[in-house]
């Protein structure tokens, strides 16, 4: 177990890990969580079991792991040197060539082989692809790498002795005070103690994951006095499953969050996945990126289609008070929201999939993998007899904030679904915007995009499916 004193709130665990306990193994790249040479995993004890977590260290607060296990790339060999099957099979399979984005490959390897392998399943090729999403390497081209991902399991098993690793978690929970008002990181364990510091507090800068925050402080040199931590929060951390909607904790992962979304509507899958590179998603929450409002943040779009509100709550005179919206009503202008001083976003409300729903979300990005979005469009028709009974569309990159489509949605209500019905929803939709020219791309790039992807759903509508990367595969590529 590892003490430190006086760290300061804002100070990155990358930079606890290489300057203050002089751990080098973990690489500094682009310090805002694209590249992955920074990864580390976290162990939190979940019942009788440990969750294991990759995440990017360059952008974590380093108090946020407060209790938590950590291992990075020098932790994870035997005593007597010999290799862990993450790096083992890295050599074997020869996919390290300069070297420097290595140990964050391996730390996601370790990741993927203590959730997968040593849970008896097997790792596909595809599984590989979408958790190593979150890694960059400028030299190998990556196939020998998702080699090494698939070797592991063909190594001597290597075992986590999770008993004594949760005695140690559990001493360390007992020993740790989170709610303290004159400390400087504030990481309060319960709703009521969250609401109550918020209230004390207004001024604090409000954390989950720290993805954006972490930027702020790397890339804009930021700093805050006061940090109000929601993530520990437990009420928060919750995905609870009512007959008619989900009810997203805003302190739940976006690995989670998605993992819940995706239960109800598998066709999100692939855009679940596309959302950012896995250690990101495991560090950032939902309620995070709905709070911060980017109109580049693509779980917006989605959400405003799918019709979600948020919850925010506050504590006045004694009391706790709430108050329900609609997503897209929270935002007032760029990266401005509703939410009051002492009021924190507690919760996204998403309804359930209905019989006749026709849903789909499209992100267009320069990168594949691990890259912003420059348009986000999620539509969510609900068609009864050839007829569009109901729309709602969600889009991202083309305004100030995330926004609805209410002249696109017009034009689609109860109207027959039909190419002449899309045609025109295509011309409404991309006059209904006027997007900016930025480095991700044009404004009439994005105008144009816009109708193609309405045509895109249509087409999707009508049972082709040649036009997705999902039906893409190197075997018939290759035919």
């Amino acid at each position: 177990m590892v003490s430190l004193r006086n760290v300061p709130p804002t100070r990155t665990l990358l930079e606890v890990l290489r300057e203050d306990l002089h751990c080098t193994g973990t690489k500094e790249g682009c310090n805002e969580g694209d590249c992955g040479a920074c990864t580390v995993v976290l162990g939190e004890a979940q019942g009788e079991h440990i969750k294991y977590s990759a995440v990017n260290s360059c952008i974590r607060m380093a108090h946020s792991v407060n209790g938590l296990a950590l291992w990075t790339a020098e932790d994870i060999a035997a005593q007597d040197g010999t290799l862990h099957p993450a790096q083992q099979a890295m050599v074997a399979q020869h996919a390290s060539q300069c070297g420097f984005c290595t140990p964050g490959f391996v730390m996601s390897l370790f990741g993927m082989y203590q959730n997968h392998v040593c849970q008896g399943q097997t790792i596909s090729r595809e599984l590989a692809q979408e958790e190593l999403s979150g890694n960059l390497c400028r030299c190998t081209g990556y196939r020998s790498i998702l080699d090494a991902a698939q070797a592991m399991a063909q190594l001597p098993p290597v075992r986590v002795d999770e008993s004594d690793l949760l005695l140690k978690l559990n001493t360390l929970r007992q020993s740790t005070r989170r709610l303290e008002a004159h400390f400087s990181y504030i990481s309060p364990l319960t709703l009521p103690e969250l609401l109550e510091a918020r209230a004390d507090h207004p001024q604090a800068q409000i954390v989950a994951g720290c993805t954006d925050v972490g930027l702020w402080v790397n890339k804009m040199h930021m700093q805050f006095e006061q940090v109000l931590d929601v993530s520990r929060v437990a009420e928060l951390r919750r995905v609870e499953d009512d007959p008619h909607h989900l009810a997203i904790g805003a302190a739940v992962t976006l690995t989670d969050a998605f993992a819940a979304l995706v239960a109800d509507r598998p066709q999100l899958h692939t855009f679940a996945t596309r959302f950012a590179g896995l250690p990101v998603r495991n560090s950032g929450t939902l309620g995070g990126n709905v709070a911060n409002g980017s109109p580049i943040g693509d779980s917006m779009p989605l959400l405003i289609a799918l019709g979600a509100s948020v919850v925010l709550m506050s504590q006045r005179a004694g009391s706790i008070h709430h108050r329900d919206m609609p997503l897209e009503q929270l935002y007032t202008g760029y990266r401005k929201n509703v939410i009051a001083a002492d009021e924190v976003l507690a919760w996204i409300k998403v309804p359930k999939a209905t019989p006749t729903e026709l849903c789909r979300v499209y992100k267009i990005s320069k990168r594949f993998d691990d890259d912003i979005s420059a348009v986000c469009l999620a539509l969510n028709l609900q068609i009864t007899d050839g007829r569009v009974m109901h729309a709602s569309i969600g889009v991202g990159g083309v305004a100030a904030t995330p926004v609805r489509a209410s002249q696109t949605e017009a034009a689609l209500r109860g109207q027959p679904w039909t190419l002449e019905t899309v045609k025109t929803a295509m011309a409404t939709l991309r006059g209904e915007f006027s997007p900016i020219s930025d480095m991700r791309a044009s404004a009439s790039y994005r105008v144009q995009v816009l109708g193609n992807l309405l045509q895109r759903f249509w087409l999707e509508s009508q049972g082709l499916q040649s036009i997705n990367l999902e039906s893409f595969t190197l075997k018939e590529a290759a035919l």
